[in-house]
């Protein structure tokens, strides 16, 4: 009887050394998969916020235009080049001398 108990101890002690091995080396494969697609995710985020910064350049370097342009725009020297090439508007006493054009 002896003997059988010691066999049992045996075998169930090898059945739990396996059992835990298994669900280890299952945990092991999984954080494997896990930790590649995370790093696949980390390269996308990173290539993206790149991409971001230099749109977020972009639209600062044309903000700065847009504020330049409206700075520009409100000044009379702006309205009175406005109105001689696209009006055709000139001051009283001033003469406008044109090329013939060939």
């Amino acid at each position: 009887m002896a003997r059988r108990a010691a066999y049992q101890t045996r075998y169930h002690n090898k059945a739990a050394i396996y059992i835990v091995l298994g669900t280890v080396l299952v945990f092991a494969v999984v954080l494997f998969i896990n930790c590649h697609s995370l790093n696949e995710k980390k390269e996308r985020l990173l290539k993206e916020q790149v991409q971001n910064e230099q749109e977020y350049a972009e639209e600062q370097q044309r903000t700065s235009e847009i504020q330049e342009l409206e700075k520009t725009t409100q000044t009379m020297k702006y309205y009175e080049q406005v109105a001689k090439e696209q009006l055709g508007m000139v001051y009283e006493d001033e003469i406008i001398f044109k090329e013939k054009s060939k």
